[in-house]
């Protein structure tokens, strides 16, 4: 999950006369992500040679566009039974050819396919059955392309996931007839840190299917490469609870989850619509996780479609039914959290729920910083370990570790001193000594050592964008506001009186759906992917590596 699969890099020595059969049983198993095996073996030419494209695969090639213009107007195409696949010699495929060419003729009309009649399901089966046989037939010299050889010897390799190497082997040999020998590396065996990171491993990513949705996002913004941490899992938490802190409302939240448990539902039953409404589908799970979050802050924030009096009338039938009021606990495990951390820095750190962001904008601003400074240095401590796993240890020490020194004493003094921290850095030169210009001018100092002008101006930009980053996270803030704003003035529709009673609820209805549900739920969102892609991800997270994709029929 953190980690993406281990693998290790495979190369297997094969007999010429069983090298077709070879591949294909190789691709049977999928678990082979082939690379150019002359490039590994450069040193070793001319005894080892590339293999040149045959005549088959542009003939395959062929044929198999031809057969996929018949099938083009075919809604459904059943899977053909098929015999045991196998590579077609150049005899079979001009005889496929020519068979073909029957097939076309038979359909034409006015000499365009296009205008054929229903393919029979007899002909239609004939065609399913080359196509399959042809497409291996391609697969297997597409491979053999990327193979070097010497004079009785094909060598293919690539990349496998750790625990399938006993796989491969029995495919190699089942395929060789055992005509074979097979090697294996590890990454951090392949001549030293430069060239290890030439032949980066692709990215087999594992999580479980409750992540799917936030792995999409992960990566949308970069696969992760094989040395780095993956951050889906801890994007399952934080992505939530970002979400809600701004779209924070009991009533809203509820409406939401009913409608994204709806969709929810429409994604199990494997329910199909347009493209976009296809992606809302899909993402249900992350909309199920998101509305519940904003019922959690809702009731920290004591709020009720954007009233407080509508969430009292909640906390006095949940008290009067249950015994216990939501409000009561909320103020209870706030001062319990609050003394405890204050306790352990020794100074005070308020914690200030429940509180309406409406009318308490400083609090929130309070909490958006609290976040700031979590997510932010949860970001770089991830940044030192993915060079740890690396081995940089200088890179580990100049980059990501003083940057958290740094940031870390920023943050202490921004908890201590809060809005008057400027005035105490200024008035005691002490402080801005030890928790400014120590870490900051020891950081530029190192990095301008280790990487010259380069890290002289990426030290700048590091100390730079720990206040514009942390300032960033004021948008939750801002967003939260709007979104009282907002749902207090759709209140409004509700205090008409009369016959205009029942157009103020269809107002408010229609406009809470349009302008909460839709817009500011979609704005919501946006918001909280930019924090957790710019502000988040660019300290630790590259996305510079490539999907692992095995050769597979």
């Amino acid at each position: 999950m953190i980690k993406t699969a281990s693998m290790i890099k495979a190369r297997a020595y094969i007999y010429k006369e069983h090298m077709e059969s070879a591949i294909l049983s190789i691709a049977k198993s999928r678990v082979l992500h082939q690379t150019d095996a002359l490039e590994a073996l450069k040193d070793f030419e001319p005894k080892v040679k590339a293999v040149e494209s045959s005549e088959r695969l542009f003939k395959a090639t062929s044929i198999i566009s031809r057969i996929q213009a018949l099938l083009s107007n075919v809604e459904e195409t059943p899977e053909p039974s098929i015999p045991e696949l196998k590579v077609l010699n150049n005899e079979e495929i001009d005889s496929i050819d020519q068979r073909l060419s029957e097939v076309e003729q038979k359909y034409a009309v006015s000499g365009e396919v296009d205008k054929r009649p229903t393919l029979s399901n007899e002909d239609l089966h004939k065609l399913l059955l080359w196509k399959r046989q042809l497409e291996a037939t391609r697969l297997v010299e597409e491979a053999k392309s990327k193979c070097a050889q010497t004079e009785k010897t094909f060598i293919i390799e690539g990349w496998i996931p750790k625990d399938k190497k006993e796989k491969f082997e029995n495919a190699v040999i089942e395929g060789s007839k055992g005509y074979c020998v097979t090697s294996y590396l590890l990454p951090a065996q392949i001549g030293g840190h430069s060239q290890e990171l030439a032949e980066s491993p692709p990215t087999l990513i594992r999580n479980p299917k409750i992540a799917f949705v936030y792995e999409k996002l992960v990566t949308g913004f970069g696969i992760p490469n094989y040395f780095e941490i993956d951050p889906t899992i801890f994007m399952t938490f934080s992505f939530p609870l970002i979400f809600g802190l701004i779209f924070g409302d009991v009533g809203h939240g509820l409406i939401l989850l009913v409608l994204s448990l709806l969709l929810f539902t429409a994604n199990k039953k494997g329910v199909r619509a347009p493209e976009l409404f296809e992606y809302i589908i899909k993402g249900s799970p992350l909309l199920v996780m998101c509305s519940a979050s904003s019922i959690f802050f809702g009731f920290l924030y004591g709020e009720m479609f954007g009233s407080e009096e509508y969430y009292h009338i909640i906390d006095e039938l949940i008290h009067h039914n249950v015994g216990v009021s939501s409000h009561e606990i909320v103020e209870k495990v706030s001062k319990n959290i609050e003394l405890t951390l204050s306790g352990i820095a020794g100074f005070s750190i308020p914690v200030p729920f429940p509180f309406s962001p409406f009318d308490h904008p400083t609090l929130l601003l309070l909490v958006s910083l609290y976040v700031a400074m979590l997510h932010i240095t949860f970001g770089l401590v991830l940044g030192l370990i993915n060079e740890l796993r690396r081995e940089n240890y200088l890179e580990a020490i100049v980059g990501p570790g003083l940057w958290l020194w740094f940031y870390l004493s920023f943050a202490y003094l921004l908890l201590k001193y809060k809005s008057g921290i400027f005035s105490a850095v200024f008035q005691d030169i002490n402080i801005l000594g030890v928790y400014i210009a120590l870490p900051a001018c020891i950081m530029i100092l190192a990095r301008a050592s280790v990487h010259g002008i380069d890290g002289f101006g990426h030290a700048l930009e590091s100390l730079i964008s720990s206040l514009s980053n942390s300032i960033s996270y004021g948008r939750i803030l801002a967003l939260a506001v709007a979104h009282a704003a907002f749902s207090k003035i759709l209140l409004m529709m509700l205090e008409f009186e009369g016959i205009f009673a029942i157009v103020g609820w269809l107002m408010w209805a229609v406009f809470t759906f349009l302008l909460i549900l839709c817009f500011e739920c979609l704005l919501s969102f946006i918001h909280t992917l930019r924090l957790h892609w710019v502000e988040w991800f660019l300290k630790f997270y590259t996305g510079d590596g490539y999907k692992y994709e095995p050769l597979k029929i």
